[in-house]
Parts: C-alpha cells; sequence; structure tokens
C-alpha cells in the first residue's frame, strides 16, 4: 500500500538521498542531472536560509520512494520548483520511463492536503511521459492548470552510437578535424577524459577547469562557484561527473564537464581560454568529448540542456518544446488573469535592476578623450651592425595564427586592424624570449607590441634587445601594451626565413634579466619654443669611467641592459 507525506530538508538522510539518485537512474532516456538529490542538495547547501521554505511531497512504497517533487512553499499557499533561477529543467522525479498515475494521484492529493493552492512549475520536458500524466492529476485533483511553451530543449537521440552522430554532422566533424589539424602545426593537442573508467580521477582535472572558467566570459565559475563545486564533487561520488580537458602541449586551453545518467549525457558546461578561440578549442574539446562519451559505452541521447547557441544549433537536431506550468485552485476562467498578475509581479524587479545596471555603468564610465599619461622612451643600440640574417618574422598562416592567439584576437583580421603599413614583427632572443610588433614608418623605429614568453625581461630589456638587432634606437612609450600568453611558443617553430632561421642572431644574452630594472630608461627629450632641449624627468646617468656601470646600473647588466637614453 502506497503512502504519501510532505518532507522538509533536515528530514532528507543518506539512505533516502542515495534512493532518491536511484530514481533518476530508472528514469532511462528521460534520466536527469537537475531531478538528482546531488544537485538539490548543493543548491541548498549555499543557500542554508531557504531550507525553512523546503517541502518535498512524496510516495512511498513501504521505504522505498515512488514519487518525489522538490518544491519552496510560502505562507500564503505558493509553491514553486526548488532551485528557481539556477534549475535548467523541472520534472516530477520517479524511478520508471513511464509514469504510474495510480502514484502520481497520491501525490497531487499530498499537495492539496498541505494546503498548496498555487503551484508554477517552470521548463516541464513535453518530450517526457511523466509531464502530461502530471498535468491530468492536477486537473483530478481540483486544480485549474495553464500551460504554455516557453523555450525548447536542444537534444538528439542517438541509437546508431557515435558513427551515425558523426554522419549527421559532418560538416561540423570535418570543421573541427581542420581546426585540429591546423594547430597541431604548432601544439601537440590531446584531451584528457578525468573521472572516466580507467581515466584519472577527476579531481586531478578541476584545477585546469577553474582556471579556465576564470579566463573565459563566465568567470569564476560562473554566477554560483560554490554550488558548482559541491554538485561536481557530489556527481563525481556517484560515479556520474565526467570532465574533459584539451591541451595544447601542457597548457589547458578548453575544458567540457558532462553528466552520465545510464545511456543520457548531459554536456553540463564548456570553457575555453578565450586568447585561443582562433583554433575553436570549446568545439574541439566538445566534439572529442562526444567521441569519448560513446567509447566508453553506449549512449541513447545527447542533451546540451535548454537554450540556443551556435554549438547546440550544429550538433543538435531535436527541439521539443519546454512547458511552464501554473496551476491553481481557482475557477479556470479566473487562471489567465492570476497568472498575468503574477508574470508582471516577477518581471518589474527585473526591469528595475537592468535598469540600475545600466544607470551605474554610465556614471563610472571614463569620459571620452580622457588623457593619459604615458611618456615616450627611447633604447639605444650598442652595435652598429644589425643582425643578419634579419630575425624578421615570416607572416605565414601559421604564424599569423600563432600571432592571433598570443595577442588574443579573434582572428587575423581583427588582430592586422591595429597594424600599420609599415609594421614588422621581429623575434628576440632564443626560445623566443619575445616577439615584437615595430613601426618603421616613423623617423625612427617604433615598437608598438610587444609579445612576451619570458617575463623576467621588463619592456625595457626588451626594447634594448631589439634596438641591438636592429642596430637602430627604438621609440616606444612605456604604456605599450606587452602581453603574457598563456600558450608556449612552439618549440619546433621558428617563424622565420626556412633558409636562415638555423643561423640567425636573436639578440645579445642577457646575464640578469632583472637588471633591466635598474637600467636608466629615460623620457624622449624635446626641444621647447625657444630651441632648448628638455625632459620630463632629467637625462639618463652617464656610464662611469672605462665602461664600469653607472650609478643605476646593475653588475652584469652593461650592455644590453643599460642604454636607455634621452633622445
Amino acid at each position: 500500500m502506497n503512502r504519501a507525506s510532505t518532507l522538509r530538508a533536515e528530514e532528507i538522510d543518506g539512505d533516502l538521498a542515495r534512493a532518491w539518485d536511484e530514481l533518476v537512474v530508472g528514469r532511462g532516456v528521460q534520466a536527469d542531472v537537475f531531478d538528482t538529490h546531488a544537485w538539490a542538495s548543493s543548491w541548498l547547501a549555499t543557500r542554508p536560509q531557504r531550507a525553512e521554505h523546503v517541502r518535498v511531497p512524496a510516495v512511498f512504497g513501504g521505504d522505498r520512494p515512488l514519487a518525489l517533487l522538490p518544491l519552496e512553499l510560502d505562507s500564503t499557499g505558493r509553491a514553486h520548483e526548488l532551485g528557481r533561477g539556477q534549475r535548467e529543467r523541472t520534472r516530477v522525479v520517479i524511478g520508471t520511463p513511464e509514469p504510474r498515475p495510480d502514484v502520481l494521484g497520491a501525490l497531487t492529493g499530498e499537495l492539496r492536503r498541505v494546503g498548496i493552492r498555487e503551484l508554477t512549475l517552470h521548463r516541464m520536458p513535453s518530450r517526457d511521459p511523466a509531464t502530461h500524466a502530471l498535468l491530468g492529476a492536477l486537473r483530478e485533483a481540483g486544480y485549474a492548470v495553464d500551460v504554455r511553451e516557453r523555450m525548447t530543449d536542444m537534444i538528439e537521440s542517438t541509437p546508431d552510437g557515435w558513427s551515425g552522430y558523426r554522419a549527421r554532422h559532418r560538416g561540423f566533424d570535418s570543421a573541427v578535424g581542420q581546426a585540429t589539424r591546423r594547430a597541431g602545426r604548432l601544439w601537440k593537442l590531446r584531451v584528457v577524459a578525468y573521472g572516466a573508467p580507467g581515466g584519472p580521477p577527476l579531481a586531478a582535472g578541476l584545477a585546469d577547469h577553474e582556471e579556465l572558467f576564470d579566463l573565459s566570459w563566465k568567470g569564476r565559475l560562473g554566477a554560483a562557484p560554490e554550488r558548482r563545486r559541491l554538485l561536481t564533487r557530489a556527481l563525481d561520488e556517484r560515479g556520474l561527473a565526467r570532465l574533459y580537458v584539451l591541451y595544447a602541449e601542457d597548457r589547458a586551453i578548453a575544458s567540457c564537464l558532462g553528466v552520465r545518467i545510464g545511456p543520457v549525457m548531459h554536456w553540463h558546461t564548456v570553457a575555453y581560454d578565450p586568447a585561443a578561440a582562433l583554433l575553436s578549442p570549446g568545439n574541439v574539446v566538445h566534439w572529442r568529448a562526444q567521441e569519448l562519451a560513446f567509447a566508453e559505452s553506449g549512449l541513447t541521447l545527447i542533451d546540451l540542456l535548454p537554450g540556443a547557441s551556435p554549438l547546440k544549433d550544429r550538433i543538435s537536431s531535436e527541439r521539443p518544446a519546454l512547458l511552464d506550468v501554473c496551476a491553481a485552485r481557482v475557477p479556470r476562467r479566473v487562471l489567465p488573469l492570476l497568472r498575468g498578475a503574477r508574470e508582471v509581479q516577477r518581471a518589474v524587479p527585473i526591469a528595475t535592476r537592468a535598469r540600475m545596471g545600466r544607470l551605474r555603468a554610465r556614471v563610472g564610465a571614463v569620459p571620452p578623450g580622457h588623457a593619459g599619461t604615458a611618456r615616450r622612451l627611447e633604447a639605444r643600440p650598442a652595435t652598429e651592425v644589425p643582425a643578419r640574417p634579419s630575425p624578421e618574422l615570416i607572416l605565414d598562416q601559421p604564424t599569423l595564427r600563432l600571432l592571433t592567439v598570443a595577442c588574443a584576437r579573434r582572428g587575423p583580421q581583427e588582430m592586422r586592424a591595429d597594424w600599420g603599413p609599415d609594421d614588422r614583427w621581429y623575434r628576440i632572443g632564443a626560445g623566443p624570449l619575445a616577439v615584437a610588433r615595430v613601426d618603421f614608418g616613423e623617423p625612427v623605429p617604433t615598437l608598438r607590441e610587444v609579445v612576451r614568453y619570458d617575463p623576467a625581461y621588463t619592456l625595457e630589456a626588451i626594447a634594448l634587445m631589439l634596438a641591438d638587432l636592429l642596430a637602430s634606437p627604438v621609440r616606444y612609450l612605456d604604456e605599450v601594451p606587452v602581453r603574457d600568453p598563456r600558450l608556449r611558443w612552439p618549440r619546433t617553430w621558428t617563424g622565420l626565413d626556412p633558409g636562415a632561421a638555423d643561423h640567425v642572431a636573436l639578440g645579445h644574452p642577457v646575464t640578469d634579466p632583472d637588471a633591466a630594472d635598474h637600467a636608466a630608461a629615460a623620457p624622449v627629450t624635446e626641444a621647447d619654443a625657444g630651441g632648448r632641449e628638455h625632459d620630463e624627468h632629467g637625462a639618463a646617468e652617464a656610464p662611469g669611467p672605462h665602461g664600469a656601470p653607472g650609478p643605476h646600473e646593475a653588475p652584469g647588466a652593461h650592455g644590453a641592459l643599460s642604454r636607455a637614453q634621452g633622445a
């Protein structure tokens, strides 16, 4: 004999939590990560003040739960699904692919018994037979029910396995293969599956995953970092979480977190380093993760979660509707008016917050034309003989892609939009230590941009080494963009003329890279109206007698790191 009761949050113990998650696994292709106790508990753990409002109407067969509907309830008898605002979908939690009418009838009867007068459930999947069975049970229990379509799921059935899924999306597969081959010319790419059977533990990849979230537009693990950590840990303890990380050499550039429940793979989130966007790392890691998930064992459903995106649009072909449900114990003709009033109540605070955000952005904006405080400096060479052969980079397609990633641009065209007609790139030092863009359209070569692969070298040190390579003074602002890319320069790629790469001089060796901080780097002097020369902070100190270090030179820094002077 089934019995119905309503539980409070503190009444859910470890045994019931495990039984709850077992119900979700038993749903087959309708299994959903948002129905798990792992999801509900991680949400509630970060909002303990909401625990007193949580109610879980449930139906039991003996000691085992048969159906659960976790809700938040207020004092006026209005209830909605647990976790609204963070929850992507809502379902009644049952343990079989097909619902049992008697169980759902007992559940809706329990809703009436505890005094729920108005119930709203957002994003219920129209493809789930339990959704329609619950709506029918609510009507039989005396509730007027209003249903509206709001958005769609993004899913694809995969009864034919990876080969069929890949064949249906041949264009995307080809694009990922091309992106992989292009990036592979510069860096060795690999995908590691953390948390999969026989693979490294999921915890070993979490640091890379969190770092990529920090770098991405999503920010620190999105809007709820602690909840995400708790959820990932709980799912990992149950053997459901999978983390796939794409590495270029030893650097993580993209990650994909999935949840595997039986034959269903939920792709929960993708993060990537925006500096590597040209390499399509998000697409690459997602597609290779799909392949590895199919290889682990068969899948019958790919779930990309609700909401459109270019990636989802390309690799999912089924878009069943999601339903917003409002059920209330009022006359049926009154329900549309009641629902309209509730939507206005919900929309006004959202619109107010958005307007306040726009006002704060306007108040905090920097006025256009705000004057900067940059100073002009000049580095002078220690030699009159330029490096031979020239260390100028050959801007072929692989080198352009490398520079685009290093400069954190979306593509070569965007990167080159800032270049002048006389700009050239030079490789500095072995490794290299840096590459620099120099404008030769000025009377004196002018440094415009630096990509630094060794952070020990200051801008002054790089400018002095560049002056030696060119055997020419080099001017630059102290606000020249200096980029420190996460991806290292490929060990096998020179970027130089192939005939000269093995013999090119790459700058003078530097004993102490920190010595550049002590080098005399004075602003460029200019003539005033009377023809006299002046500078902003005085002239550079002169070297000591017989080439000894001057007052501002560090021992061992004489030469390449001690020749920044006023013009």
